[in-house]
């Protein structure tokens, strides 16, 4: 069955020309370039995609970047099928491994020295990529790679003046990514089997890993993969499809629950209350997140402060109504039991409550620190508003023409600072009834 693609403007064949460049590698990787869908479609029904139940490909301008997205133009039943892709198609990493055994044990080392060795799959992903892309159109995934996109706003695409304007929090996830691609690039130097050129052109590295780290997913352990076809599953919690294999490793896309006409399908991409996180990896403003980290930073937690509930997943500010999980509060004291010698016995008592489930011990020690608990809070709270207020500042001084990843980040600064103007009114009342 042919795959169908749907234009947001009218249902059409959407037909684009190839762009080229001269030189080691035939396809652009520049911001301006052409996303071919058309050329990719044919591609995957040669290859032998199976599409069903109205499964498509939609059009939509996301913070001013064209994105392509699976859609179903019928609909479905729970448990329906709406998209096969053989296995033969599919980028394994642990399948490259194995056909890379022997010529990359140079590049490994480096990235081992560096403490990346949980990165090996996305590496060897990143590896078999750069092959291809310097293939150009004698790769066997030319169409499909003609048809990403050109435009991110991961954390390793910002320039410098962006990074700038974004609260510790974010700034720090996108230090790590960026951290993540210098390495890769180091180890790449060892790889003998690219050009010189290829090895060299930061732009090319960079494309490269956004893909990989954009549209791959663990299949299992030591296993990442990207299927193509099925990377054009968008992220929604929660998931209206999810992502199977059957006896022959073909990659199947299933229905969770019945889905209705035009409808997108989208899977989960986990971490559904950290939308920094989504920014500074996808790219985009997770918005539909019910909450997001409280943005409360320990350089070096101990053991116990992560046993009370130090988790960037858990301690959560609520976008809607301002509420501050439990993990929030327990953390915080704890963090002030920890500090001061002379409140021992209470830390060693909180402790031992949480451990062993004792909520009542729990509340007590809570209630004799809750003033002291929200003062804190509420420093935290008023600090992170007027920095994000100073920032805001910051962005409005520049042209957002020579910045074009400025629009999303002030989206991702007023949300923080309107859940945050919430939370602070909660605990403000919670402060003045502990007076």
């Amino acid at each position: 069955m042919r795959l169908s693609i749907i234009n947001t403007a009218a249902t059409m064949w959407a037909i684009r020309s190839i762009s080229l460049v001269v030189g080691f590698s035939s396809m652009s990787v520049e911001r301006t370039a052409t996303r071919e869908i058309y050329p990719f479609q044919e591609w995957a029904a040669q290859c032998g995609v199976q599409a069903d139940n109205g499964f498509c490909l939609a059009e939509q301008i996301v913070d001013g970047n064209e994105d392509w997205y699976a859609a179903t133009s019928t609909g479905g039943r729970e448990g329906s099928r709406v998209l096969t892709v053989p296995n033969e198609m599919i980028l394994s990493s642990a399948r490259i491994a194995q056909d890379y055994q022997g010529y990359v044990e140079p590049a490994f080392q480096i990235l081992e020295q560096k403490g990346m060795r949980h990165l090996f799959p996305q590496f060897y992903l990143f590896l078999k990529l750069l092959v291809e892309l310097e293939q150009g159109e004698n790769s066997p995934y030319y169409p499909w790679m003609a048809s990403l996109p050109r435009k991110f706003n991961t954390g390793v695409s910002m320039d410098e003046f962006c990074l700038s304007c974004l609260p510790p929090f974010i700034r720090s996830l996108c230090q790590i990514k960026r951290n993540h691609l210098v390495a890769f690039r180091e180890a790449l130097q060892a790889f003998e089997y690219l050009s010189p050129q290829a090895k060299q052109d930061e732009e090319l590295a960079k494309f490269a890993f956004n893909v990989v780290f954009s549209r791959s997913w663990s299949a299992g352990p030591g296993d990442c993969q990207i299927v193509p076809v099925a990377d054009m599953l968008n992220h929604g919690y929660p998931a209206n499809v999810a992502v199977s294999y059957d006896a022959d490793g073909n990659c199947e896309v299933l229905m969770k629950r019945d889905v209705a006409p035009g409808e997108s399908l989208h899977i989960s991409y986990g971490k559904s209350t950290n939308p920094s996180w989504f920014m500074a990896n996808y790219g985009f403003l997770n918005d539909e997140a019910p909450a997001t980290f409280c943005k409360i930073l320990a350089a070096n937690p101990s053991q116990e402060l992560i046993d009370v509930g130090y988790d960037t997943d858990k301690m959560l500010f609520y976008k809607d109504n301002g509420a501050v999980s439990q993990e929030v509060w327990d953390v915080m004291l704890y963090s002030r039991l920890e500090r001061k010698p002379e409140l021992e016995a209470d830390r060693r008592a909180f402790y031992q409550a949480h451990m062993s489930g004792d909520q009542d011990t729990k509340a007590a020690i809570h209630n004799k620190y809750l003033r002291k608990t929200c003062s804190a809070l509420q420093r935290h709270v008023n600090g992170i508003l007027a920095e994000v207020a100073d920032l805001a500042v910051k962005m409005n001084t520049f042209d957002y023409s020579n910045h074009p990843r400025l629009p999303l980040i002030k989206k991702h600064n007023d949300m923080v600072t309107e859940t945050f103007l919430k939370v602070k009114q909660n605990i403000d009342q919670i402060a003045a009834s502990a007076m």
